[in-house]
């Protein structure tokens, strides 16, 4: 009995007086004893663990200073009331604070208040044993969480069902983690991974004769699961043409990532935005400033008059370069510590990639970031990690390298915090119910220490995280992912190789 106590205590079941009455009745006195022991572990656990209690609370949150995203600047939070996961009042009136609670959340005037944070490239595939990349997505959800990233926008899988079944224990209250919208898998020839480098590469999990029927399958297919919105890569303009169609058919967004691994479009940007899509990744020219590079005022005239979002990735495409430069402002925190031992020595063993993009085309992606915000584009950049891991860095502390490299770059601290969390939002058509405080909208809030319009780092502070209206502890959480991502042994390697799998 003691081993079933020990049981529900990992967890997290309940464990009623009544319990503990029966087996006392039934058991000896030392048993007893060991008995109140783990009783004693498992309140010690329910008052630690608040960010495990998967139900929606009444909360007030008082004090401190509020972004809400959608108004200038920060004002000073007079009461925000959580009711049944949705935000129910801003603003209080002296004395409406009085509405009880079940929870009361008083803050410093040091503290900052801001929506919940969306990662519109959020990859959960990781590369650790050299055979492909492959999903694990609970416990990278719960280091998104605990970094104050409340919804995550997939951009690409090579095992979509892991993240629907993740995605679907997240909505049940089964298991904690960043809301999923996932995106299925990659749309064109990249779902053979890197064993492809264009869109006429041959994959037989897109075959270069793909027809119209199956292309319009497909996007059908993962609609009918959940996907609100896809990713296209490596498909030829043809295809593109199909997608995008019949994604809008079914109410979805598209996003590309438009050039291939010869360093020439698959598909022209100019021409995918003129077939309707809604986001373009990465870069908006292939050149390094010169001829290549001549369009770019046009192109960002073209998507600004067609609303079509930008999600640069500073962090990905100069990560190496900005680490060195930056040092400690681009690493603050251990992350190996929450790979597996086995899985920190296999990255260890093979070191850091090499860079993503030179130095000069680096500098290209910054001009055209910071033209196309100077141009009228603000409310359209996103904030995406594009971060598919090969070393011992993580997504979720990305998301923050990210808003600090944007920053850096840049763009100003309120136009960072906007593409975090209102611009995300409508991207993904989901504005409606996220990406600001505004009363009537779901409650995903974080808490930082500091003022973000002032250094953006701040962000990266968090002392709580609010999703769906239930809290968390940004601490627990991390702690409670510890050790965890990775093969645990050479054994362990084939749930950690891709296999893939052929259309037809």
């Amino acid at each position: 009995m003691v081993f079933i106590v020990n049981i529900k205590f990992l967890q997290g079941d309940s464990f009623s007086m009544d319990n503990l009455l029966e087996i006392v009745h039934r058991k000896s006195f030392f048993s007893l004893c060991l008995i109140m022991f783990f009783l004693g572990l498992f309140i010690e656990k329910s008052s630690l663990a608040q960010s495990e209690i998967n139900e929606s609370e009444s909360i007030l949150i008082q004090g401190g200073w509020l972004i809400d995203a959608v108004s200038e600047g920060r004002r000073w939070n007079s009461g925000i009331i959580i009711q049944d996961g949705k935000i129910a009042a801003i603003d209080l009136n002296q004395g409406e604070n009085s509405i009880a609670s079940s929870r009361i959340i008083d803050l410093s005037d040091s503290q900052t208040i801001l929506p919940g944070m969306i990662d519109m490239h959020a990859h959960y595939n990781f590369d650790l044993v050299d055979v492909g990349r492959v999903e694990e997505v609970a416990n990278n959800g719960i280091i998104f969480l605990a970094n104050g990233v409340t919804s995550t926008w997939s951009a690409g899988e090579y095992y979509p069902e892991r993240v629907i079944q993740q995605r679907d224990l997240i909505e049940s209250g089964e298991s904690i983690g960043p809301r999923l919208f996932n995106s299925g898998p990659y749309f064109g020839a990249f779902r053979c991974e890197y064993a492809i480098k264009t869109a006429e590469d041959e994959c037989l999990a897109w075959p270069n004769d793909i027809s119209e029927q199956e292309i319009r399958n497909e996007v059908n297919k993962w609609a009918q699961q959940g996907v609100i919105s896809i990713k296209i890569k490596q498909a030829s303009p043809g295809e593109a043409k199909i997608i995008i169609e019949q994604a809008r058919k079914n109410g979805m967004t598209t996003t590309a990532h438009l050039a291939n691994y010869h360093g020439e479009y698959d598909v022209h940007l100019r021409d995918a935005i003129l077939m309707g899509l809604d986001r373009v990744e990465h870069r908006i020219t292939l050149g390094i400033g010169g001829e290549r590079s001549a369009d770019m005022d046009q192109m960002i005239e073209l998507m600004i008059n067609n609303q079509v979002y930008y999600d640069p990735n500073i962090q990905m495409y100069g990560g190496i370069t900005l680490r060195k430069e930056l040092g400690a402002e681009m690493i603050w925190a251990d992350e190996a510590q929450y790979f597996t031992p086995y899985a920190q020595e296999l990255l260890k063993t093979r070191g850091d990639p090499p860079p993503e993009s030179t130095p000069e085309a680096f500098k290209q992606r910054l001009v055209e970031l910071n033209s196309f915000y100077e141009k009228g584009g603000e409310n359209l950049i996103l904030v995406g990690t594009d971060e598919p891991v090969y070393t011992t860095l993580l997504p979720g502390f990305a998301y923050h390298r990210e808003l600090y490299a944007m920053n850096h770059v840049g763009i100003p601290n309120m136009s960072v915090i906007r593409a975090a969390t209102i611009n995300g939002a409508r991207a993904l058509g989901i504005d409606d119910e996220l990406g600001s405080i505004e009363v009537g909208k779901i409650a995903d809030i974080i808490v930082v220490e500091g003022n973000p319009l002032i250094d953006i780092k701040s962000m990266r502070n968090l002392k709580s995280v609010i999703k769906d209206g239930v809290y968390y502890d940004p601490a627990i959480l991390l702690n409670s992912a510890k050790g965890k991502i990775g093969p645990v042994d050479s054994e362990d390697h084939v749930h950690w190789e891709l296999k893939i799998r052929p259309l037809r």
